[in-house]
């Protein structure tokens, strides 16, 4: 039902010619909005600032089914650079409250929040980063990449008798893979992966959940431990696939 809303409120906002780059300004903008209702210390503020969170994370869900500017990398880059900036934003905003609230250590919370965060960041870049190439088939690593070749996307040569579209048809796995989709629901393996990965997603889900149950103590404490679950499962399980943002 969320994915069907998602895609229709896309295609309205594409009629309006609405791109993916103003959608990420509204979610940062509602971010925002969010931060300063949680800097209140009161239920309501817990409220108001989860359900702008929610909001927020509608954005992310009509900007991911938007058909236009999909390989714009500026775009890609100004999202992931808006998404971090709205999380701040946001926990700023929960150190204030948690401070107004009277408690002393709502500041070191934060920063061990944001600690973990960093480490997890980290951590999954460099699992995620692609290994060096090797100069095994005879390459001179020295050379300049102009006069280096390309040894990994040369296409083998069409074998005797076979006509040219052979050849054709192996070019475009090459040189312009795509990930399959999968248009079915999630598995429980993967759901339970990409919740151990502890993405945008869910911190947002766990920090309006304890805002609003308990206080930003508790959001910040949740955030530690998921961070620091999301550090362990990628060590003892480096090929979980998981929500890496």
């Amino acid at each position: 039902m969320a994915g069907t809303v998602a895609r229709a409120t896309a295609r309205m906002l594409e009629r309006r010619h609405v791109t993916r780059s103003g959608v990420t300004r509204i979610s940062v903008l509602l971010a925002v909005a969010a931060a300063v209702w949680f800097s209140r210390a009161d239920l309501a503020g817990a409220l108001a600032g989860s359900a702008l969170l929610g909001l927020v994370l509608f954005c992310d869900a009509v900007r991911s089914r938007m058909r236009a500017n999909r390989r714009d990398a500026l775009t890609v880059w100004t999202a992931s650079i808006a998404a971090q900036l709205r999380e701040y934003a946001v926990y700023v905003g929960l150190a204030f409250g948690a401070a107004a609230a009277g408690f002393t250590s709502a500041w070191g919370w934060a920063a061990g929040a944001l600690i973990a965060l960093a480490l997890r960041d980290a951590l999954l870049v460099a699992r995620s980063a692609p290994a060096a190439a090797s100069g095994g088939s005879g390459a001179n690593p020295l050379a300049p990449p102009a006069q280096r070749r390309a040894e990994g996307f040369r296409v083998p040569p069409p074998r005797p008798g076979s006509t040219g579209s052979a050849a054709a048809t192996v070019a475009p796995s090459v040189t312009s893979p795509v990930a399959p989709e999968v248009d079915g629901g999630l598995s429980p393996v993967l759901l339970a992966r990409r919740v151990m990965a502890f993405g945008q997603t869910t911190r947002f889900l766990v920090i309006a959940v304890a805002t609003v149950a308990v206080d930003a103590r508790i959001a910040f404490l949740s955030l530690i431990v998921g961070c620091v679950v999301a550090i362990t499962g990628e060590l003892v399980d480096p090929s979980s696939q998981g929500e890496r943002r």
